[in-house]
């Protein structure tokens, strides 16, 4: 069997589907295969997909759209490589992708999964900015508790996690989300620093699309996530917890008040309480974490005097892993 699969659902992906079967045919690392499913497409994804001649290619059909998560659990029975690469079918893997990622997994055996940073293009396939996300496991355990810290379609995960938890059909539009968050509590996770993705953004994307249906189920995911620390959030409570992650919002700069900014302050010394209390994550590692979320906010709204918290610790260990995040959040 080969080292990796990667696991391709097809909709209506005609426009892009060749560049994103020859990123793969492309790979520097050969032994892998492709499983295409194809999810009832109307147009000619179908005869693009059976062009090829590979025998790395595998192509299954559903006879009607059975939509992205019924697609994605199929498509997982059908891997048989030891890890399973994700892949959408409008983007673009660069060369060393499967390499990188296989070895890190290969070199790493207590690490579940491991995402990559991305660049973003548009329909043309033209640069328009990039994604970095958080590298280190204990940071992405806290950023777990705020947003998805993974770009879904540069996942590469270990087959028999991926068998054991699959996609949740009632978290459509964030099963993503919601699957890492399950991963997390069962092992390591990562993001490798290297650029290996080229990441499409256009009008049709899933998060464009059902922005009001994700929010609600994030925001559902997130308070499930606040269980582990004993914490029911009320609805200004979670204002405070999301809103140095939608700061700009839309493009837009979001306005918070003087009194916004206390809650903010309060609802970050809980969490840091009740960390303590139930030893979920590293304290360091969260009060660091926080306390940079609180710089980004205090210099959104221009409170340049307010960025030393109540919260804060001036212990070595954190002021070195808060400068790390800074550093992070600065070429961000």
């Amino acid at each position: 069997m080969p080292k990796v699969s990667i696991l391709m659902p097809v909709y209506n992906a005609g426009q892009y589907l060749s560049q994103a079967i020859d990123s793969i045919r492309s790979q520097s690392f050969k032994d892998w295969e492709l499983i295409l499913v194809n999810d009832g497409s109307t147009d000619d994804s179908e005869a693009i997909i059976c062009s090829y001649n590979d025998n790395r290619i595998y192509y299954a059909k559903n006879p009607v759209n059975l939509g992205l998560i019924k697609t994605l659990n199929k498509g997982i029975d059908l891997c048989g490589g030891e890890y399973i690469a994700r892949m959408d079918a409008d983007d673009i893997s660069l060369t060393e992708r499967l390499r990188i990622q296989a070895n890190f997994l290969d070199t790493h055996p207590g690490y579940l999964m491991c995402g990559t940073n991305a660049s973003v293009i548009n329909n043309k396939g033209e640069r328009t900015g990039k994604i970095r996300n958080l590298q280190d496991n204990d940071f992405l355990q806290i950023n777990l508790l705020f947003s998805p810290p993974f770009i879904h379609p540069t996942v590469m995960i270990r087959r028999e996690v991926l068998e054991k938890n699959r996609y949740d059909e009632a978290y459509k539009h964030v099963e993503d989300y919601e699957l890492w968050c399950r991963i997390a509590k069962q092992g390591k996770i990562a993001n490798l620093k290297d650029e290996l993705f080229a990441y499409r953004w256009h009008d049709s994307n899933v998060s464009v699309l059902n922005n009001e249906i994700q929010d609600r189920l994030k925001d559902k995911i997130i308070s499930d996530e606040l269980g582990s620390l004993d914490i029911v959030p009320a609805g200004q409570e979670l204002y405070c917890h999301k809103v140095t992650f939608r700061l700009y919002s839309m493009g837009n700069r979001q306005e918070v008040s003087v009194s916004q900014l206390n809650d903010v302050s309060a609802w970050f010394s809980k969490l840091i309480r009740k960390n303590g209390e139930t030893g979920r994550y590293n304290g360091d590692d969260l009060i660091a974490f926080l306390w940079a979320r609180w710089i980004v906010l205090c210099i959104s709204q221009k409170k340049y005097m307010r960025m030393i918290p109540p919260f804060a610790s001036l212990k070595p260990s954190v002021f070195i892993k808060l400068l790390k995040l800074i550093l992070f959040l600065k070429n961000k």
